[in-house]
């Protein structure tokens, strides 16, 4: 899998940390990051709100093709299940 790149915002103390450890954390960050946004884990963790078919699903196919379109359909709604 490729790096990708993000903007962090982490908040430190600058006299506990220098440089090198700063990179490292933002480094470990950002694996945790990658390894936790993948399909299987959105997922798991949203739903889909089809008003127009009165349905709540979470099946993973129909989530993706929610994801890979261009422009959201009227009246469907991705919930995060938290």
């Amino acid at each position: 899998m490729k790096p990708v790149e993000r903007d962090l915002l982490i908040l430190l103390h600058e006299d506990r940390y220098n440089e090198q450890q700063i990179q490292l954390e933002v480094k470990q960050i950002s694996e945790m990051l990658t390894l936790v946004e993948t399909m299987e884990f959105i997922a798991s963790a949203t739903e889909l709100a089809d008003c127009n078919k009165r349905r709540v699903t979470s099946k993973r196919n129909l989530l993706e093709k929610v994801f890979k379109r261009k422009a959201p359909k009227p009246f469907e709604f991705i919930v995060h299940k938290n």
